[in-house]
């Protein structure tokens, strides 16, 4: 005779946040490689484990393509800045700082590949705006701004 298993769904934190905030920012602005770039939205995604990723995205009217660059964080200190429940994610924190894990830039327009580093540096919201400085070897600085 098979042995009977016993399927338990896992209990979740409620203090973890989980979902995503876009946002259409009045200002944003971009900067890789020396070259600044408006970006037409934000997003900050929390997947309930500690991690947060916030990605700035707009069109490179140089190239007549898109970007995406995200920064991926941990929560920092003071855990999660998202507030997220079945209505959607709201900015809980006009306080808030991490460490950076790595920095992803991606282009979409058929001449560039996704390019994900380790990076150091740090992203933060102060009152009403989210920002984002990277740096890694050998590889020119990537900042990013946008106003909540």
């Amino acid at each position: 005779m098979a042995p009977l298993l016993l399927a338990v769904p896992a209990t979740v934190n409620p203090a973890q946040a989980f979902g995503r905030l876009e946002h259409r920012p009045a200002h944003c602005r971009v900067v890789v490689g020396g070259r600044s770039l408006a970006c037409e939205r934000l997003q900050i995604s929390a997947n309930g484990s500690r991690g947060l990723r916030l990605r700035f995205i707009g069109d490179d009217q140089e190239t007549g393509g898109s970007y995406q660059l995200s920064f991926v964080s941990l929560d920092g200190d003071q855990g999660s800045p998202l507030s997220c429940d079945n209505s959607g994610c709201r900015v809980n924190s006009r306080r808030w700082s991490a460490t950076l894990l790595s920095t992803s830039w991606i282009r979409f327009d058929a001449r560039s590949l996704p390019a994900t580093r380790m990076a150091q540096g740090r992203c933060w919201i102060d009152a009403n705006t989210v920002s984002c400085e990277s740096h890694s070897r050998n590889v020119a600085g990537i900042s990013a701004e946008a106003q909540l």
